[in-house]
């Protein structure tokens, strides 16, 4: 990745504070971290991702188009390199980040001996990481954990390391160091058997589904920063009703931070 420095790593970052902020202020739906019509751009971000936008350093909002893959939290840059190794994506990553993120619902750790997908080797280095994660998969420990995270994260696969828009995706051997190009797939089957075919796909399939759970996970979340500590059991009768709220309330920020300062949760804390 040649273009990536220092500079354009505090630019993903600004990215999403200035998302998060432009929701905050103008009350909009916190659903929009889930997909939206916009996105918080300066010129360096515009320029990484390959959109018309603003020319100097102050980020702007920029409409997009109704067929773009960009929009939300998910195709930001700053998660996208979070939940990656450096040199490429990390479905099992960006799956468990999900599912802890945005849905409230972490999946176990994995047990100590279970090993690491194995991309160096010579057998691996013409394979997608989906078909590295099926032979994963294959190892009966593994298996379990697997097949509610990797369906997750597969929809991710369009994206490299950095957060750029891929259809296939660069391998290097480890013996003869040749450079391959290895075709990337984003399809996937939820565990639930809804079919994705793309991120556009996953962005839909939370709005529309998962609204409960991903109310209930900020909600946790912010509970979590406001009082300092974690949420325990005890603490799921006022989630759930503060999730009611903020649900009520059409998932506006503004609304759930004066109910959470209101709980009996943040007065106590």
């Amino acid at each position: 990745y040649p273009e990536f420095d220092d500079r354009l790593k505090a630019s993903m970052r600004e990215e999403t504070r200035a998302f998060f902020a432009e929701l905050l202020h103008h009350d909009l739906s916190a659903l929009n971290l889930l997909d939206s019509d916009f996105l918080m751009l300066n010129a360096e971000m515009a320029k990484h991702y390959g959109v018309e936008g603003p020319k100097g350093s102050v980020f702007e909002r920029v409409d997009l188009p109704r067929d773009s893959y960009r929009g939300g939290l998910l195709t930001q840059a700053s998660v996208l390199l979070l939940n990656s190794t450096g040199e490429d994506s990390h479905p099992i990553r960006r799956g468990v980040w999900l599912r802890s993120r945005l849905l409230d619902d972490p999946p176990a750790p994995p047990p100590p001996d279970v090993p690491e997908l194995d991309a160096q080797s010579a057998d691996a280095a013409g394979l997608s990481v989906r078909q590295q994660l099926e032979q994963h998969r294959n190892r009966e420990a593994c298996n379990d954990c697997h097949r509610g995270i990797d369906p997750w994260g597969i929809p991710f696969e369009n994206f490299d390391a950095v957060g750029n828009f891929r259809n296939d995706a660069l391998r290097v051997t480890p013996q003869k160091r040749k450079k391959i190009r290895v075709n990337v797939s984003s399809n996937s089957v939820l565990p639930n058997g809804k079919s994705i075919e793309n991120i556009n796909d996953l962005k839909a399939h939370l709005v529309s589904s998962e609204k409960r759970r991903f109310s209930r996970a900020l909600v946790s979340r912010l509970l979590e920063y406001s009082t300092g500590r974690e949420i325990i059991f005890a603490d799921r009768e006022s989630v759930e009703k503060l999730t009611d709220q903020f649900e009520a309330n059409e998932y506006r920020l503004s609304d759930l931070i004066v109910a959470i300062v209101q709980s009996t949760l943040f007065q106590t804390k």
